[in-house]
């Protein structure tokens, strides 16, 4: 039996094994740095993203370190950084961004006693 499944945006049927939806290209399997690694796992994230070999991204991505200055290795940083190793995992970066984000989202409250030091 074939098992298919719904693209969200359009609403399409699509076969269990489809990366993007035939109609609207959307992405079914959202990016993550899984299979295909040689060092972090980017550049073989984005070559499955683009539909392009690994390698061709590997080579471009020498290519901007040498010709950047070495900046496109923060930027592969970040890339890393931010792309979840599994299909539903967390990124790297994502647990201090939610510290963060809850710790600036924290209600101050004015009436509250302050502890003070005094010397």
């Amino acid at each position: 039996m074939d098992v298919t499944t719904r693209c969200r945006a359009c609403s399409r049927e699509l076969s269990e094994g489809a990366a993007r939806c035939s109609h609207c290209r959307t992405r079914t399997v959202p990016l993550h740095r899984g299979e295909g690694r040689a060092l972090l796992g980017v550049c073989a994230a984005l070559a499955r993203e683009l539909d392009v070999d690994a390698a061709l991204v590997r080579v471009a991505f020498v290519l901007l370190l040498f010709a950047s200055g070495g900046m496109s290795l923060l930027l592969y940083v970040l890339l890393w950084g931010f792309t979840p190793a599994r299909p539903g995992g967390r990124a790297p970066f994502q647990g201090p961004l939610d510290w963060i984000a809850r710790v600036g989202s924290t209600p101050v409250d004015e009436d509250a006693p302050r502890w003070e030091r005094r010397v």
